[in-house]
């Protein structure tokens, strides 16, 4: 697309008043976005927002939209607008797609399946744990992960699939030059090595409450499999697999404890006909469309050479979650010194990690 059409779709979406529909009202009426330069009232005939039109002018006259095509060109961020080449036709299924999107990062990995773990901020050590173990296992066959961005879950998929070496894709409530949160700066910056941040929200767009709901329909939307893997009833995560679940597209969630608060919604929403993720690799064997070794006795279980004082260790963390090793010394009958013995051993293969000050849990 030309720059000055691309300036036009700019100034189009700084309005906040129209979506990817409107670029089939424009060619319903054969309009051109440089007849929108050159006759800015035609505008009048998609909106009748007051307001959005003195905005317009102000954005023609201010020649912001020429602006904004520079800063993403200096920045090295691609502006995709809907049904051109390079907008993720998989955008298509939504009601309301997003006009165009800033994308910052690489083009070819969401062309592929791809898979969206969300969550909570405030998630459990569990929570955590598993988000990571998905997004390393999504990533390590080869499917893009989708997200957030934000801490808890979403950061903890995003590492899992960094991890891995895969691609992982952080979509936005602000603009994509905007870190938020500001942490995790260092994170966005190996995002953008692999995968993308994406935004359908002009530079400098600062993370306003309303943004981060609108936003969780492009993680849905981009997404061929969308899990969940802690949340409570209200929450961003929900709203992402409420509508990943009108669209059709295919929604998982990890069951919690039925008491906590952080897993209620989650749970809920296998309720309401989401599946049930039991097992994180039969889950990985399922999404590549093979039923081989489905359900957790049919797996390869990668405890089965450890010696039997590890073994005993290893299982029954896998089994029970996270403990403190005086918990675990309890639970399997052995000193606090030897179990610390046999945790140090389980590090160093790479099978349990801290948690946690003081808690130990497994890795994968």
């Amino acid at each position: 697309m030309k720059d000055e059409d691309l300036s036009v779709f700019l100034a189009l979406n700084s309005l906040k008043q129209f979506d990817g529909n409107l670029i089939a009202a424009l060619r319903l009426r054969s309009i051109a976005p440089s007849d929108l330069m050159s006759s800015p009232s035609l505008l009048r005939e998609f909106t009748n927002s007051e307001k959005a039109m003195e905005r317009w002018y102000e954005v023609l006259s201010s020649g912001w939209h020429l602006r904004e095509l520079e800063s993403c060109k200096k920045k090295g961020i691609k502006i995709l607008v809907f049904n051109e080449e390079g907008y993720p036709s998989s955008l298509n299924r939504l009601s309301n797609p997003p006009l165009l999107l800033y994308w910052w990062g690489r083009l070819e990995g969401i062309k592929k399946f791809a898979v969206a773990v969300v969550g909570t901020r405030r998630c459990s050590n569990y929570g955590r744990r598993i988000a990571h173990m998905l997004g390393f296992k999504v990533a390590e066959e080869g499917f893009p992960v989708v997200s957030g961005g934000a801490f808890g879950i979403d950061e903890k998929a995003h590492r899992g699939a960094l991890k891995a070496q895969g691609v992982t894709i952080a979509v936005f409530g602000t603009g994509v030059d905007q870190c938020y949160p500001s942490k995790n700066l260092p994170l966005f910056d190996e995002i953008k090595e692999s995968g993308a941040l994406i935004s359908e929200y002009p530079l400098g767009t600062k993370g306003m409450p309303w943004n981060f709901p609108e936003r969780n329909r492009i993680i849905a939307g981009l997404s061929d499999v969308v899990v969940i893997v802690e949340a409570p009833i209200k929450s961003g995560a929900m709203i992402t697999g409420r509508i990943a679940m009108e669209c059709g597209i295919e929604t998982w969630s990890v069951p919690g404890r039925i008491d906590e608060g952080v897993a209620k919604g989650s749970n809920l929403i296998i309720f309401d006909g989401a599946y049930p993720l039991v097992d994180v690799d039969s889950f990985i064997h399922l999404i590549k469309g093979s039923p081989e070794g489905f359900l957790i006795g049919k797996k390869e279980d990668k405890a089965e050479e450890l010696p039997p004082e590890e073994k005993q260790i290893y299982e029954m963390l896998r089994e029970k979650g996270d403990r403190t090793v005086d918990n675990i010394a309890g639970e399997c009958k052995i000193s606090p010194a030897l179990a610390l013995e046999m945790l140090g051993k389980l590090e160093s293969r790479g099978l349990v990690a801290t948690t946690g000050p003081g808690r130990w849990g497994i890795r994968f």
